[in-house]
């Protein structure tokens, strides 16, 4: 058989992308314009704050930038002719590139005005109302884009070669009694904790019915595949202080073979070492044995199998 495992573990859950809103600068809040719990598309406004001086600022560098537009290309009509001087031009031209850099500084301004979602994704409770004086270390909401669901959990360092990217995993929680989530295995740790012994994965479950949240927990399962081994009654292991070992009968006579249990299952015990299917092993009477002591197999005795 082999040593297939299914772990049952913890886990807990978090959105795909997941962020906490904050302003860009500090203001008095104009108007918010999302519902909690509302979809909202990425760019979409969220909050505004109060924007009438950095908009008159940005007017004022527009008009800065037509006027030094119009006088610069008065002068470039005039380069050859000798009215004007280079250095003049020059001078034309730097304020020129001056104004539009103002400008943009001033439109950039008006933009940090304005808060957008930088995803799409579902908000969560607002914090601030129209009026409220907030600074950039306000925080406004939540935005988590949930249509798949992330689920971290962990899984002893000894099972680490088993799992692999795409590896299919189950997963339920309370709130949904007697309903599983599919999903697969998306990430795996890059360290194991040296103070657990555990490497944390990270399964990626679909959320197309949006039942599921961040922050939920879940038991998780993963079907691990083993290597194939030999399964005996729990009887014929047997220990000494050299460690586990088998009776086995080979051409009549006892041999000791060292074995290692792997895993106990219905009565029998999944073995690694050097026993072959089909062996006979001794159950009754191994106190007394010693190796090469004749054996006697009454009936069909007692087989090492490879199904269990």
């Amino acid at each position: 058989a082999n040593d297939d495992v299914n772990l049952a573990v913890q886990g807990n859950g978090s959105a795909r992308q997941s962020v906490v809103m904050f302003p860009a600068v500090s203001g008095e809040v104009a108007d918010v314009a999302f519902r909690p719990g509302q979809a909202v598309r990425a760019g979409q406004v969220l909050l505004r704050l109060v924007d009438r001086a950095e908009r008159l600022a940005a007017e004022l560098a527009s008009a800065r930038v037509d006027a030094a537009r119009a006088l610069a290309a008065r002068y470039e009509a005039t380069r050859g002719t000798g009215a004007v001087p280079e250095s003049v031009l020059d001078e034309a031209r730097a304020t020129l590139r001056a104004a539009e850099i103002e400008l943009a500084q001033a439109r950039e301004a008006v933009a940090n005005r304005v808060v957008r979602a930088p995803f799409a994704g579902v908000v969560g409770l607002a914090t601030v109302e129209r009026g409220d004086r907030v600074t950039a270390e306000t925080a406004l909401t939540t935005l988590d884009d949930r249509r798949v669901l992330f689920i971290d959990f962990e899984v002893p360092e000894a099972y680490l070669a088993r799992v692999d990217i795409g590896q299919p995993v189950q997963a339920a929680n309370p709130a949904y009694p007697g309903r599983t989530f599919t999903g697969t295995v998306a990430q795996i740790d890059s360290r194991v904790d040296p103070v657990s012994r555990n490497v944390r994965l990270r399964a990626s479950v679909p959320n197309t019915d949006d039942l599921l949240r961040s922050g939920m927990s879940f038991q998780v399962q993963l079907g691990l595949s083993g290597q194939p081994r030999v399964s005996v009654p729990e009887l014929a292991l047997q220990w000494d202080r050299d460690g586990s070992f088998v009776w086995v009968v080979r051409e009549g006579q006892s041999v000791r073979v060292p074995a290692r249990p792997v895993r106990r299952t219905a009565g029998r015990v999944l073995l690694d070492g050097e026993l072959k299917p089909g062996e006979s092993v001794v159950v009754e009477g191994v106190q007394r044995l010693r190796p090469g002591v004749a054996v006697r197999v009454v009936g069909n005795g007692a087989p090492a199998r490879s199904q269990p």
